[in-house]
């Protein structure tokens, strides 16, 4: 179960970026917290827009990043390749609390940060870039769900991606009976600082 949202009201810009940052850390740890999993957008090649959801895998609060795990053979590989503006997006509805994050993508593929992230994989983690046909392939039928590789297999992961997305704001908007609340947080201050903004 979530924690309750915080009152904007009653913390400054520092606070609340120390709490969202500690919950996007439980976050990448825990598939029971709202925040583990996240919409990403992005532009495609014919200028559309496409969304989908990915696993928080990491986030580092210092450097602001987060990143999350691919096959490098998703349409959204190229897309980030081409335009690597992305938009990020949660929603918990026990606390009612959306925060919204526009970032810049980058794809690691059979670097230093690919590979650490592939090793410490889960096996059945590692098991969806096993497969021959890419994301999005037209297929016959649905097809089986892969099986664990054994450890110490690494067949997936020529596959195997990471997107790390780094940013320097967030947007947070926290709904409550008495009043919503919005900020922005400006994440490249030293302290923080925010923007009180409209809901």
């Amino acid at each position: 179960m979530s924690p309750a949202a915080p009152n904007l009201a009653a913390i400054d810009a520092v606070a609340a970026w120390a709490w969202l940052a500690g919950e996007l850390g439980a976050a990448a740890g825990s598939a029971r917290h709202a925040f583990h999993l996240l919409t990403v957008a992005t532009v495609n090649p014919d200028n559309t827009a496409d969304t989908r959801t990915v696993v928080l895998r990491h986030v580092d609060p210092i450097s602001r990043e987060i990143r999350f795990h691919t096959d490098i053979r998703s349409p959204k590989v190229q897309a980030i390749r081409r335009e690597p503006r992305v938009a990020l997006h949660w929603y918990d509805p026990a606390m009612r609390l959306q925060l919204r994050i526009a970032a810049r993508g980058t794809i690691h593929h059979g670097d230093a940060c690919a590979d650490a992230a592939w090793n410490a994989a889960a096996p059945m983690s590692r098991a969806c870039y096993t497969t021959d046909v890419a994301p999005g392939d037209r297929l016959e039928a649905f097809p089986d769900g892969p099986a664990a590789p054994a450890a110490g297999d690494d067949a997936g992961r020529r596959h195997f991606a990471v997107v790390s997305c780094r940013f320097d704001e967030v947007d947070l908007l926290a709904l409550h009976a008495s009043g919503h609340q919005r900020v922005r947080l400006h994440l490249a201050h030293d302290p923080v600082t925010w923007s009180v903004l409209a809901p």
